[in-house]
């Protein structure tokens, strides 16, 4: 089973902050949660379809990236892709070269 997990920016919570302190130099992206946060892919599919059908579904549901994993369930699955992020999104790491052409 393939999947696609979208990501979405955390609150930048300065670690070890009392009273809590939010900083925009803080803020990375974080996997997102509930049903809307994956994406199933077609078994059928290609590296670059999953990379357009990630893009195109991430963007409508208002992610900021996304990386593909795999594996028997959601529990045991394993990244096979590295972070990518979105068009028009904040970019804050480096993208896999090897995925989404």
């Amino acid at each position: 089973m393939k999947y696609v997990q979208f990501f979405h920016l955390s609150t930048g919570y300065v670690p070890g902050s009392i009273p809590p302190v939010f900083d925009e130099a803080h803020k990375k992206p974080i996997p997102a949660c509930g049903s809307d946060s994956i994406m199933y892919v077609d078994g059928r599919w290609g590296d670059r379809r999953i990379g357009e059908e990630a893009r195109h579904v991430g963007q409508q549901r208002g992610f900021i990236g996304y990386q593909v994993f795999a594996g028997r369930s959601l529990i045991d699955s394993k990244p096979i892709s590295g972070y990518w992020p979105l068009p028009g999104k904040q970019d804050c790491t480096a993208s896999s070269a090897t995925h989404g052409a």
